[in-house]
């Protein structure tokens, strides 16, 4: 068999035009033309991908399209959770692919196919609870337990006794007990007992003042190194910082920048309130209120308070010229 450019470009404009963005999706389609059919393999994220993929082609095929080798990956997907403190979400199956985003303790994720690297390490494709599709280590992924979480870690970091020995901020977890200390159970099936300061109420739904309860949130990752696609206080990026301070609110965010900012109602400047998102070319800072905010600064290389009034002793005159707009999501 042997490929054809005019069947490769229409699989290409189907891509662009049903399966644009990567990170929240699959589309890795060839095709091959054999003696009595078109032949596709490779794997699509849904079978609606798949039907659309065989349409593209059978508009330029001259002959019928086969695609018992095209893989739907729903079709495959089993439930899984995170068993380390916190997991890297990676591009490609290679430690060294960039890191997408994070998934912490007890996180619930869909797994699909698995590959094994060049070094022999297994990766899951997965999708993360932020929505992306990426992959994990397979050694950190396990069968989940059916927990009804209505908690979350709300310390930064908590150092405890037993598995996993380390929690950040936002993992979930179901309360048991309630006494001088709480008895809690993660998605892993692992209980513990942590102390009651230690933990936050997941909300059922967003509160009236939520931008100020993400406001409370978003502040004590300040000082926290600046790591693309962090997730903790032991690194974090813009988006990551607007995404987990509204997700431990009961608010869900797109995990990237430019998703986030389609979300929302447009604020105009003069009228800025606490939890309102702030936009820049390629960033995305959280509002105090006025001209302050709180952002995750690739070049403070950490978590800081700026400004965009220039007689604020923490005006950023940067960001304050490429300000682009601000919206509020809740």
């Amino acid at each position: 068999m042997e490929s054809d450019r005019r069947l490769d470009r229409a699989l290409t404009r189907c891509e662009i035009h049903r399966a644009p963005d990567p990170r929240l999706t699959a589309f890795d389609v060839a095709a091959e033309r054999g003696r009595d059919a078109v032949v596709l393999s490779g794997s699509v994220l849904t079978d609606h991908l798949k039907t659309r993929a065989i349409e593209a082609v059978a508009a330029t095929a001259d002959r019928p399209v086969a695609a018992t080798d095209l893989t739907v990956l729903e079709a495959e997907a089993a439930a899984r959770t995170v068993t380390a403190p916190v997991v890297s979400v990676r591009a490609d199956p290679d430690r060294d692919a960039e890191q997408v985003t994070q998934a912490l303790y007890g996180a619930s994720i869909t797994a699909y196919d698995s590959e094994t690297d060049a070094d022999g390490v297994e990766w899951r494709r997965v999708r993360s609870p932020d929505g992306y599709v990426g992959w994990i280590e397979r050694a950190h992924l396990g069968v989940g337990a059916e927990i009804d979480a209505d908690a979350a870690v709300g310390a930064g970091r908590l150092d405890v006794a037993t598995d996993p020995g380390t929690l950040y901020g936002g993992t979930e977890c179901e309360v048991l007990d309630r006494g001088e200390r709480v008895r809690v159970r993660f998605r892993t099936g692992a209980e513990n007992d942590l102390p009651a300061d230690a933990l936050e109420p997941l909300p059922d739904a967003p509160a009236e003042s939520v931008g100020e309860a993400a406001v409370e949130t978003a502040r004590a990752y300040l000082g926290t190194e600046y790591v693309w696609g962090g997730l903790t206080v032991e690194g974090i990026d813009c988006s990551g910082l607007t995404w987990i301070a509204y997700r431990r609110n009961g608010v869900a965010l797109p995990r990237d920048a430019d998703l986030q900012r389609r979300v929302g109602q447009r604020v105009e400047r003069e009228a800025l309130a606490p939890g309102d998102l702030l936009f820049f070319p390629g960033h995305v800072a959280l509002g105090l209120g006025g001209d302050r905010f709180v952002h995750a600064d690739g070049d403070a290389s950490e978590v800081v308070v700026d400004s965009l009034d220039p007689d604020d002793d923490r005006y950023n005159e940067a960001r304050a010229e490429s300000f682009e707009f601000a919206t509020r999501p809740a």
